[in-house]
């Protein structure tokens, strides 16, 4: 599977810190095998949540070979609100 990032992941990963970048890049690759901490939305067709530590990433997969990252942020920024 291919993964496709929107600007605001983009901006975001660079300026992170080399760790938790790298550490954010392995749960992207993580994303593309549908593996980890990775839940639905609720009231959403194909958005979903994967949770790292206390960063979220919100992407949208709706079965095909390419995954959307949506945002990606702290525990604390992520409105799920603004997804439904």
């Amino acid at each position: 599977m291919e993964i496709k990032l929107e600007k605001q992941p983009k901006k975001y990963l660079r300026s992170l810190d080399r760790p938790t970048r790298e550490k954010l890049e392995r749960a992207l690759v993580g994303i593309c095998e549908l593996q980890g901490n990775i839940v639905k939305l609720e009231g959403t067709k194909d958005l979903f949540r994967c949770k790292i530590d206390h960063y979220r990433i919100i992407f949208r997969y709706s079965g095909g070979e390419i995954i959307i990252v949506e945002t990606i942020g702290t525990r604390t920024n992520i409105k799920y609100r603004r997804y439904k």
